[in-house]
């Protein structure tokens, strides 16, 4: 028999659903309370618990660009690091434009992912039409900001594209 051992060689993937809540609330917090499993080129890791989201993208190391003007949305990829496995870790997206109805001309696209970087969920945030807020900047303001929606959902890995109907 053939070993297929190559066939998952080098595998990034979730072992659990990072089950956020918590997004829709006024703090500037998510929450999930189970221990996370996920693997990073092989080797597993687990995060603990999580209760502040990150302010600084993981990507750039500097505060996340958010969303500065209404009809804009934006998506936000959290994840499990090998650096750290205490909390979520994440990357922004692309800001992309919405229509009158609040409905993406085109889908945010995914970040590059740093490569001790495990994707466990994402969130599709919209600043709508009622947007007056300076900025929206997760991590430093309230999730509930007049004029901003989300949707989030679970992943194992990353897909093709983001889901944001």
């Amino acid at each position: 028999m053939e070993s297929k051992a190559q066939d998952i060689a080098g595998l990034t993937v979730g072992l659990s659903k990072l089950g956020l809540s918590g997004i829709t609330g006024g703090a500037i917090t998510y929450a999930f309370t189970a221990v996370r499993p996920y693997v990073i080129n092989g080797k597993v890791y687990s995060i603990t618990g999580g209760t502040t989201f990150p302010v600084v993208d993981a990507n750039t190391g500097v505060n996340f660009v958010g969303l500065t003007k209404a009809n804009t949305g934006t998506v936000f990829v959290l994840g499990g690091s090998s650096a750290t496995t205490t909390d979520v870790v994440a990357v922004q997206g692309s800001v992309e434009t919405l229509d009158a109805h609040g409905n993406f001309y085109f889908a945010p696209k995914f970040p590059q992912l740093p490569s001790d970087f495990c994707p466990l969920a994402y969130i599709i945030a919209k600043a709508g039409s009622t947007f007056v807020a300076a900025s929206f900047q997760p991590g430093t303001d309230n999730w509930n900001t007049t004029g901003m929606t989300y949707a989030t959902q679970d992943i194992v890995a990353l897909p093709d594209r983001a889901q944001v109907a």
